[in-house]
């Protein structure tokens, strides 16, 4: 398998591979079912083996990938049931973190969440896959992080690790209907009136909506529907 690759900095190059397979896995760019061979992704990066293989394995133990023969990883399939078990704990640690959110945002934070909710929404209109799944991820981390918990954050993000390429079912999704708010401007308004159990409900109906779209789509749907473009393992 062909990837294309940017070439990775002098320093540091187990952590480069490490971040650009995270932001691929968390943004839905790496499909359930992609095989990553060690030997190709070094080869392309121009380096040996050993960071790239070191930065596949850290993934393996975060339950990101799987391993596969002749040193390749694979990323795994998510099953319905482990989806609907790494939901419920979602909204337990995703709960928390936008309700302390709820206490320390500030309004200027708030006013980026709503660019970014306006971003999501014009790639959902536009059938953009990719950047409607990389505007929902940044709209909800952006919320989490001004929680000020980054031991809870990282907890949250390693669940998206393991669930990020399954969000790839989570499209097509029905029209809208009617002129009901988007969840997000709920929640938005929810934030700017520092409503914590507005904020967490608003959490946990993203969540179960998500949930119910993702296992019908993957259940009728024999793998995602292909993006026109490769991803590519390299930072913005």
């Amino acid at each position: 398998m062909s990837i294309p690759l940017t070439q990775a900095p002098k320093g540091g190059l187990a952590g480069f591979v490490e971040r650009a397979l995270q932001r691929d896995l968390l943004e839905g760019h790496l499909r359930p079912g992609t095989r990553l061979v060690t030997r190709e992704l070094a080869e392309q990066l121009g380096t040996s083996p050993t960071p790239v293989r070191e930065a596949l394995l850290k993934l393996v133990a975060a339950g990101a990938l799987d391993i596969g023969p002749a040193q390749s990883f694979r990323v795994p399939r998510v099953t319905g049931d482990r989806y609907l078990e790494i939901s419920e704990i979602r909204r337990a640690l995703e709960g928390l973190a936008a309700a302390r959110a709820t206490e320390r945002i500030t309004p200027r934070q708030i006013a980026e969440l709503r660019q970014t909710k306006e971003r999501f929404i014009a790639a959902k209109n536009a059938r953009d896959v990719a950047a409607a799944l990389r505007h929902n991820y940044a709209f909800r981390f952006g919320l989490y992080e001004s929680a000020g918990m980054p031991t809870l954050l990282d907890m949250i993000e390693r669940l998206w690790l393991q669930i990020g390429p399954t969000l790839n079912y989570l499209y097509p999704q029905a029209a809208p209907t009617g002129a009901e708010p988007h969840n997000y401007d709920r929640l938005l308004a929810a934030l700017e009136q520092r409503d914590q159990d507005g904020v967490r409900a608003a959490i946990d109906r993203a969540i179960d909506a998500g949930t119910q779209i993702l296992l019908t789509n993957l259940q009728n749907e024999p793998d995602p529907a292909p993006r026109p473009k490769p991803f590519l393992i390299g930072l913005p």
